[in-house]
């Protein structure tokens, strides 16, 4: 099948250059474009053909793949090849863009009459399991469109990887990555505040992550790349700031109070700010230390410093601190999320079985899916601490905050909704209650 699909490729960035090797791998036959040359000379090297221009990419294919950085550059495209499209071709927008961009992308092509039609498959994943064929891809799109598309898809999501059809229309899919980010632009911050805390605090690092890396694929995913910084982007600093500003355009679109994505968009704004745009994002635990904070980067191998970690003695009550932090951030974050997709009117069950298996996805969000999906049918049960508890221990975190002069952002923004939660008579219950609050 492979073989028989033509492929034209615009976008050729980290996770843009994974998946064209994936398909070459593959064996599809791809013309790729890309401003940056050197990327271009990349894919050609494993069997791509160069195309000087994105109309030189859409000429003759059967599936454009548009993997750029944002809306603009999606339109710019589409604008540009709507005309050089061959009849019934179809094209992927990988991009992450907002929901509601994508419907005017299809009606521009619609005016041209051409039979050719857009698929919504924004990814997750990175850019490791993009050149293996092993995303996680929400999709959405006419059954034609899904059809003409479905081998390329495919081949990009091998297991582990999924692929999740989510709607049969343009935008849905977009809706469903609105509310991943939501969660991983705030654990990917949430990891960056909880690490330098960790470093202020005295704590071996590893010796941190080891206990708690489980508390989110964020924390599990982005720790290491703190811990052993190479300097190469693997998950750029401006495509999470992107993202998170994606989130909050479409909250304040609706009127939807966000404050923890809120506070990540600012986190993520003020790295950018202060020089970190270069970086991957993982490294926005690099902001505490422009504050007079320790690095955790490791000077060691790996095997020296998870030596180091067993010989540690100590730290245990800091890890413990550490870990409350993460668990309230995270309870309130899949508080939010969950109810901007009520907001949006959309299948919760559909949204959990994407995010709650994805790079989105946390202890807290997996374990109290129920009340935190249907918070007004559904009782907080058992396995977690009360509001006030949480309320008490969080306490306890924001004093050795104040002790190590370590801000905490997303916790103090986490504390006031469970302070909220408590005002209204909630403190007895347990903190996932805090998802009621987005329905009073």
């Amino acid at each position: 099948m492979s073989a028989s699909v033509k492929v034209g490729w615009c976008g050729l960035g980290a996770m843009g250059s994974g998946m064209v090797s994936s398909l070459l791998s593959q064996q599809f036959s791809v013309k790729a474009y890309d401003i940056y040359q050197p990327s271009v000379d990349a894919v050609v090297a494993k069997g791509a053909v160069a195309c000087a221009d994105p109309r030189e990419a859409a000429t003759d294919v059967d599936v454009l793949g548009l993997m750029v950085v944002n809306a603009a550059q999606v339109e710019a495209i589409v604008t540009q090849v709507a005309e050089v499209l061959k009849k019934d071709a179809s094209i992927i927008c990988f991009s992450t863009v907002p929901p509601t961009f994508l419907a005017s992308m299809q009606t521009k092509l619609d005016q041209v009459g051409n039979g050719n039609t857009l698929v919504d498959a924004p990814v997750s994943g990175g850019f490791i399991r993009a050149a293996d064929g092993q995303l996680s891809i929400m999709t959405a799109g006419s059954d034609e469109a899904l059809k003409k598309t479905a081998p390329v898809l495919e081949a990009l999501t091998r297991s582990p990887g999924q692929l999740a059809v989510v709607g049969t229309k343009v935008g849905q899919a977009s809706d469903f990555k609105l509310i991943n980010q939501v969660l991983c632009a705030i654990h990917i911050a949430a990891a960056g505040e909880a690490m330098a805390l960790t470093a202020n605090l005295g704590v071996n690092p590893r010796k941190l992550y080891n206990a708690l890396k489980d508390s989110s694929f964020m924390f599990g995913h982005r720790v290491p790349w703190q811990l052993r910084d190479d300097g190469l982007p693997k998950s750029a600093m401006t495509i999470i700031c992107k993202d998170v500003g994606i989130v909050m355009d479409e909250a304040r679109l609706i009127g939807f109070p966000a404050p923890l994505s809120s506070t990540s968009e600012q986190l993520f704004g003020a790295a950018l700010g202060s020089g970190l745009a270069k970086d991957d994002d993982a490294n926005v635990v690099k902001l505490w230390q422009k504050f007079g904070g320790k690095s955790v980067v490791e000077s060691g191998t790996i095997e020296e410093e998870e030596a180091a970690a067993l010989a540690a003695v100590g730290g245990e009550e800091h890890i413990e601190t550490v870990s409350t932090l993460l668990w309230a951030i995270h309870t309130v974050a899949a508080a939010e999320a969950l109810a901007f997709a009520r907001q949006k009117n959309m299948d919760l069950e559909a949204v959990f079985n994407v995010i709650g298996t994805s790079a989105a996805s946390s202890q807290p969000l997996v374990k109290f899916k129920d009340e935190l999906s249907y918070p007004n049918d559904h009782s907080p049960k058992d396995g977690q601490p009360s509001v006030k508890e949480l309320l008490s221990k969080l306490d306890g975190v924001l004093a050795e905050a104040k002790r190590t002069s370590t801000p905490l952002f997303l916790t103090q923004a986490a504390y006031q909704q469970l302070v909220l939660a408590s005002s209204k008579g909630w403190g007895s219950e347990g903190a996932s209650v805090v998802g009621r609050l987005w329905t009073q």
